[in-house]
C-alpha cells in the first residue's frame, strides 16, 4: 500500500519550515552540524555528478556528524535488509495504536547577527522562547493509512502561526521524519549500514540514508521570498537493537538550493519511551528537535522540547485547532 507525504516550507520574516505527514498503517539530539560540515557541501565526481555523504568513508562521516563518535563501524551490509524490515514492522504496529496526544512544547529560537539590509529587521535577530500546547491528531483513513496532523496553540488558545508575529515557530512537522522509514516509503531511499553504537544508554544499529529524487513522489518544499523549490533529505538513523524503535535521527539537505540561497537545513531529532497515563501502551515519541538553517544571512537555530504527553480528548478540543 503506497502513501505519500507532503512537507511545505513557508517564509515568515526570515524563514519558516512546515510539514504534514501521511503515513501508512500497513505496508517523517546530538549536536547541530556546523556550517562548514562536509554534510552540507556535496562533492562532485570527475563526471560532474553530485556525490553525497552517503558515499563518504566512515572517518569523514564521524567528522561531519559528531554524534557518530564511538560507533563500531561494520562495512558488511548483510544485516541491512533485516533491520529495515524490522523498523518497518515496528512502524506498522505503532501507527494503528497511536492515540491523539497533547504535550507541552517549549521552543527556543535564535538567529545570528544579520546584515542591516536583511528582511525582517532587527527583530529577527532577537532570541526568543515560548511555550505551546502541541497537539498530535491521528486520522484513520478508509484505505488503511493513517494521517498524522500536528498543531500548536499558545496560552490563550490561539493558533501558533497567527499568534506570535516574529516569535511564531518556524519549524513544523520534523517530529515525524520517522515516517520516512515505513515499508511504503523505504523504496524512495538508499540505505547503508554503518555499524553499532550506544546511544542514550541503548544499543543501536546505525544506518545512513539518502532520498533518491527520481523516486520521491511527494518531496518537501522550501519557500522563501516568493520562490518555491523541492528539496530532499539525507541523514543518519539510530535504531534500538531490542525494539527496533528509532532512537535518534540526523538529517541534512541532499543538495543546497542555490536559487533560494539555502545552504543548510539540518535537524537533530531524539526520541524517548513515554508511557501514556490512562492508556495501556508505551510509545517512542519525540523528546527534542533541533533545527538549523542558513540562507547566507546568518544561521538560524530553533530548538523544540516536548514534555508531559497525555491523551487528547475531542470534547476538550483546544480553541483554535481544526
Amino acid at each position: 500500500m503506497r502513501c505519500g507525504r507532503k512537507r511545505l516550507a513557508r517564509a515568515l520574516p526570515a524563514v519558516a519550515i512546515g510539514a504534514m505527514a501521511l503515513a501508512c498503517a500497513h505496508p517523517v539530539t546530538a549536536q547541530i552540524a556546523p556550517l562548514n560540515s562536509p554534510f552540507n557541501r556535496p562533492l562532485t565526481t570527475a563526471s560532474g555528478e553530485t556525490q553525497t555523504y552517503f558515499e563518504f568513508p566512515v572517518q569523514r562521516l564521524k567528522d561531519a556528524v559528531p554524534a557518530l563518535k564511538g560507533i563500531k563501524y561494520d562495512p558488511s551490509q548483510e544485516q541491512l535488509p533485516a533491520i529495515l524490515a524490522s523498523v518497518a514492522k515496528t512502524i506498522a504496529d505503532v501507527l494503528p495504536r497511536l492515540p491523539d496526544l497533547v504535550s507541552r512544547e517549549d521552543i527556543y529560537h535564535f538567529q545570528s547577527p544579520r546584515g542591516p539590509q536583511a528582511a525582517g529587521g532587527l527583530a529577527n535577530a532577537q532570541p526568543w522562547s515560548r511555550e505551546f500546547k502541541y497537539l498530535i491528531l491521528c486520522h484513520r483513513n478508509a484505505n488503511g493509512s493513517t494521517t498524522i496532523e500536528e498543531s500548536r496553540t499558545d496560552a490563550k488558545g490561539r493558533a501558533a502561526d497567527s499568534s506570535g508575529g516574529f516569535t511564531a515557530p518556524r519549524g513544523y512537522g520534523f517530529a515525524y521524519q520517522w515516517l520516512f522509514f515505513s515499508a511504503a516509503n523505504q523504496p524512495e531511499f538508499r540505505f547503508r549500514y554503518l555499524g553499532q553504537q550506544e546511544k542514550g544508554g541503548r544499543k543501536t544499529f546505525v544506518l545512513a540514508f539518502a532520498q533518491e529524487p527520481g523516486k520521491v513522489s511527494d518531496p518537501a518544499y522550501f519557500q522563501s521570498e516568493g520562490k518555491t523549490a523541492p528539496f530532499y533529505f539525507q541523514g543518519v538513523l539510530w535504531v534500538d537493537q531490542a525494539s527496533f524503535n528509532i532512537v535518534a535521527l540526523h538529517s541534512d539537505l541532499l543538495e543546497p538550493l542555490p536559487d533560494l540561497h539555502l545552504r543548510q537545513l539540518t535537524t537533530e531529532l531524539a526520541f524517548r519511551s513515554v508511557p501514556i497515563h490512562g492508556y495501556d501502551a508505551v510509545f517512542w515519541l519525540p523528546s527534542e528537535v533541533d533545527i538549523s538553517t542558513d540562507q547566507g544571512a546568518g544561521p538560524v537555530e530553533e530548538n523544540h522540547r516536548y514534555s508531559d504527553y497525555h491523551l487528547f480528548h475531542a470534547e476538550a478540543r483546544i480553541v483554535g485547532t481544526p
